[in-house]
């Protein structure tokens, strides 16, 4: 058997061998009874196994599970670091619009809007973008939950007023009652606006562009923020909840 075993070895018939000490290892008795000492053919079987360990078969079923656990936390990692790189691109183009520029009110709501969308893109969330509806615009539209979210999104010097929101819900109350709205505004909300539209069956959660920067910074996730917006809606009738009240 040992001079087997050196032929097979020079040969580098190394899965033969591991096949013929896998056979070895499972043996639970002999396999010719004729003229043979049971006893001394366990003992020497359970000695071969001491010698040998794990059965090879056996070791190297769990180091190819082990390889592939390994090659599959590097593509998460990978994957990870990708989306962490694409956060921060937004962070710094959120930013960028943030800063003083010759750019109007319109032309830095539809940046804001398409910076929006990718991030519903990057959090894998099911969207559509801005479209035209009869007789009014739609700034896009994204699903949530159970729910269909309108999207509207402006960057205008002052923050948005009452008149702003009345638009907003006149185009949710015309949809589904499984519609709402998410209102995005960089320069926050008027506090009688945000008054007027608390309590009373209210369909639209607004969002800051303080907001906004928790997410796009990595403070807290988009979803983690739309969990918690939603539950002070369905519970207390908020529309308003400032996310930096619940992530620090």
């Amino acid at each position: 058997m040992r001079n087997i075993l050196g032929d097979l070895e020079e040969a580098g018939e190394l899965d033969t061998i591991e096949a013929l000490v896998s056979g070895f290892y499972r043996l639970r008795g002999p396999v010719d009874r004729d003229n043979l000492d049971v006893a001394k053919a366990k003992q020497m079987l359970d000695e071969f196994r001491q010698l040998v360990g794990d059965d090879p078969i056996d070791a190297e079923l769990k180091r190819r599970e082990r390889q592939a656990a390994r090659e599959t936390y590097k593509e998460s990692q990978a994957e990870r670091q990708a989306q962490q790189r694409r956060l921060e691109e937004l962070n710094e183009s959120f930013l960028e619009l943030s800063s003083p520029a010759d750019v109007t009110p319109q032309a830095r709501g539809y940046k804001l809007e398409a910076l929006f969308f990718d991030l519903l893109q990057l959090c894998e969330f099911e969207f559509s973008p801005p479209y035209r509806h009869p007789g009014e615009q739609i700034d896009g539209h994204f699903r949530y939950e159970k729910f269909d979210y309108l999207v509207e999104a402006k960057w205008t010097k002052a923050p948005s007023v009452q008149e702003d929101l009345s638009v907003f819900d006149g185009k949710i109350r015309g949809k589904a009652q499984s519609t709402r709205g998410l209102f995005i505004s960089a320069t926050g909300f008027d506090q009688n606006a945000v008054a007027k539209y608390s309590g009373d069956a209210p369909r639209i959660i607004l969002m800051t562009g303080e907001d906004l920067a928790l997410v796009l910074s990595g403070m807290t996730t988009f979803a983690d923020a739309m969990r918690a917006k939603v539950d002070a809606i369905v519970r207390h009738g908020k529309i308003l909840l400032e996310l930096r009240r619940v992530t620090t």
